[in-house]
């Protein structure tokens, strides 16, 4: 079980890279698309048409794809507000319990934002300028919160494979390294 975990966690690793390189992409994007913005505004004084729009796309885009990564490597923000909860076998059960809240709760983000994409395209729904079609970016943000979460439940089995005596290590060394 823990070789077939480890060899998922290194296959999601590299999808969870590959969805974070596509966010810097779009990144990219969105700074050539700022500075043709600025520079038409106002060398040209004539804006980019649109770029309110294209910002927008970019931003969700942007967002919505480090959340694999985000997720795998536990790379969001923690606020630790009783330390005591963080280390043992409380801190490995904490840790698991969360961790399935975050599955629930990117479960029913996913879906809920499946349901829009699907209304998005019944509807036709377009961009209100440049009439780009809503429903592949909506998707591309579906795929990238479900990916989340099943990444999510991956750290829960490793998590569930792993001792709670390795688990205070683990914590009491990473504590150490963010301590200097």
């Amino acid at each position: 079980m823990q070789w077939f975990l480890s060899k998922t966690e290194r296959l999601v690793d590299s999808a969870s890279l590959f969805a974070a390189n596509m966010a810097a992409m779009v990144l990219l994007v969105l700074v050539v698309l700022t500075c043709i913005d600025v520079v038409g505004r106002y060398f040209f004084n004539n804006p980019l048409v649109g770029a309110v729009e294209l910002v927008q796309i970019c931003m969700g885009l942007i967002i919505f794809l480090t959340f694999p990564i985000m997720f795998l490597r536990g790379d969001h923000v923690v606020v630790d507000l009783i330390p005591q909860f963080g280390r043992g076998r409380i801190g490995w059960a904490v840790a698991i319990a969360f961790l399935f809240i975050t599955i629930g709760v990117a479960v029913t983000l996913g879906d809920r934002v499946w349901d829009y994409a699907s209304r998005a395209y019944e509807d036709g729904d377009i961009t209100e300028y440049l009439r780009i079609p809503r429903y592949p970016v909506v998707a591309l943000i579906t795929i990238a919160i479900f990916a989340a979460a099943a990444v999510s439940l991956l750290r829960a089995l490793v998590l569930l494979t792993k001792p709670a005596k390795d688990f205070s290590a683990e914590t009491e060394t990473t504590e150490s390294r963010d301590d200097t």
